[in-house]
């Protein structure tokens, strides 16, 4: 099944329509720009629903997506597994509500939801901030001190041991005379 480009929120929820299919990556614009190939694509299995008690769109995201690691430039294969639990609210007061739970507020805006769009936020979201590969991440884990060992000794800031050294000169000369 195709993942449709948008549906409204109002419909999808009371019918509790199902998305299920393989969205392109090429389809996603902003995605494709933070990939090193965009060929591949991304399976989608959302719900809606009100079984919660609210609006409610939820399911998971997963696939391959090829990135670009920052440290050594090698493109290397990362593996999306995404959950979405999102809320679909319509005002402030819905969104203020202490009974949302876990899930996170969603605006479906003059009833409508982008489903296409709504998967590429959720893409974007979940994507490395630095992506590394294994190589390169293992290599800056190793390089990070083991918890519960103390750290190499810090270089004392030069400007407070120049503060050190005056406060004692000042101290030496208005120490008692006799």
């Amino acid at each position: 099944m195709s993942i449709p480009h948008e549906v409204r929120a109002s419909v999808a929820v009371t019918q509790e329509q199902h998305f299920c299919g393989d969205l392109p990556l090429a389809a996603m614009p902003r995605l494709s720009e933070a990939l090193a190939d965009d060929a591949q694509s991304v399976s989608v299995d959302l719900m809606a629903d009100t079984r919660s008690g609210w609006p409610r769109l939820h399911g998971s995201l997963s696939g391959t997506l090829q990135l670009q690691c920052l440290r050594c430039d090698r493109v290397y294969a990362w593996p999306l597994n995404a959950q979405l639990d999102l809320r679909l609210v319509e005002s402030e007061a819905d969104e203020d509500s202490d009974s949302i739970g876990s899930a996170d507020p969603y605006w479906a805006r003059a009833d409508r939801l982008p489903l296409r769009e709504l998967v590429e936020e959720e893409v974007l979201l979940a994507l490395p901030m630095l992506p590394r590969c294994e190589t390169c991440e293992n290599a800056v884990l190793a390089a990070l001190p083991a918890p519960g060992v103390e750290p190499v000794a810090k270089r004392e800031n030069p400007f407070a041991a120049l503060k050190q050294q005056l406060k004692a000169k000042q101290d030496q000369g208005s120490g008692p005379t006799e």
